[in-house]
């Protein structure tokens, strides 16, 4: 609530400048240059790692939102860890949406936020149009997941063939037993897979 109410108080402020015209723009921060730098694809940001990073946390909800978005078109990124920086549902479905387009990332490492429901079912689901992740972790989330979330958690995962490592949090053995079913297939098929490539 705190943080919600400072992002209130910025756009009140924003909004009165503008009405007076005294909007002085402000020279973006290291942490907004850097996404700006992904999402213009800077081809020397391979691997985004941020832990508990104080200048990520110190973000607007909207500049948060947008660092989720910021890799959608890019073609460098392999390695996304966004860890313990209280990201929410509205950051998983920006990135849900990056992910579906995105060609290039393999892992993506989202332990200890606060992504429920809607922000684990965007991300699954975008496992199902996305052919490069093979390991993503959403594991000991601050918010709790529903038993119905979790019961269609594979489900959402589609025609996906290349995720073989998932790392989730779940209660109902029922989704557990489902999930784990998939990843053994998608290993069983990339072993294939591999197999026929090297007698090429």
């Amino acid at each position: 609530y705190i943080q919600r109410n400072v992002d209130f108080l910025r756009q009140a402020r924003r909004h009165h400048a503008i009405k007076t015209g005294t909007l002085q723009e402000r020279k973006r921060n290291e942490m907004e240059q850097y996404f700006d730098k992904i999402a213009a694809n800077d081809p020397e940001i391979t691997d985004v790692e941020i832990v508990g990073n104080n200048r990520f946390l110190s973000l607007n909800q909207e500049e948060k939102v947008k660092s989720g978005a910021a890799f959608e078109n890019n073609t460098h990124v392999t390695t996304l860890q966004m860890s313990t920086l209280k990201l929410d549902c509205k950051f998983a479905v920006a990135l849900a949406k990056s992910l579906e387009s995105n060609s290039t990332i393999e892992r993506v490492l989202l332990d200890s936020n606060a992504i429920a429901d809607e922000g684990l079912s965007a991300i699954m689901a975008s496992m199902s149009k996305n052919s490069t992740v093979i390991e993503l972790q959403i594991r000991h989330q601050s918010k709790p997941t529903s038993s119905a979330t979790e019961d269609e958690l594979c489900d959402l995962l589609g025609g996906n063939t290349t995720l073989v490592k998932l790392g989730l949090d779940i209660r109902s053995q029922l989704a557990k037993i489902k999930l784990d079913k998939k990843m053994a297939q998608n290993r069983e098929i990339q072993r294939k897979a591999r197999v026929k490539a090297n007698k090429k």
